[in-house]
């Protein structure tokens, strides 16, 4: 059996660590309210901040656009460009204030920003190179037919 002394010492150990971690969460949360105020956020806490304001807006967004992941994808489709991840942050404000979903969602959205970004890339004079101008061909495979 436990010694009661052990007991009271745990249980006042775990209000300690209880009482830190919710001061801590209130701290920081009050310098993300800070940054906010003065449009200062930084990425990771915006995206902390949308997180936590979910239940008391009563919002859960099933789908999210991510400029991160938009740009990996476009990164498939065009060779890196030093201007491409502002093209498609511009992008993707644009298709996110028009978006309105109907099934394929996500990667319609994508689609639609990589092709915007393309766009502004034009009108920009920044050339945005497709991957297939930029791989050589792959090889053609000869037929089972020509083997014999």
């Amino acid at each position: 059996m436990r010694n009661p002394r052990q007991n009271s010492f745990d249980s006042l150990e775990h209000t300690f660590r209880m009482w830190r971690y919710r001061l801590t969460t209130k701290a920081q949360r009050l310098r993300r309210a800070w940054d906010y105020a003065f449009a200062r956020l930084s990425q990771d806490d915006a995206q902390h901040l949308m997180l936590e304001c979910r239940a008391p807006s009563g919002w859960y967004p099933l789908l999210i656009l991510s400029v991160d992941e938009t740009l990996e994808q476009a990164r498939e489709n065009y060779a890196d460009h030093p201007a491409l991840p502002q093209l498609i942050n511009s992008a993707c404000a644009r298709v996110g204030s028009k978006w309105e979903d109907y099934g394929e969602a996500i990667h319609e959205a994508r689609r639609w920003a990589i092709e915007l970004a393309a766009d502004y890339a034009r009108q920009l004079n920044i050339a945005l190179v497709p991957w297939e101008d930029v791989l050589p061909p792959e090889p053609e495979t000869e037929s089972h037919a020509n083997l014999s």
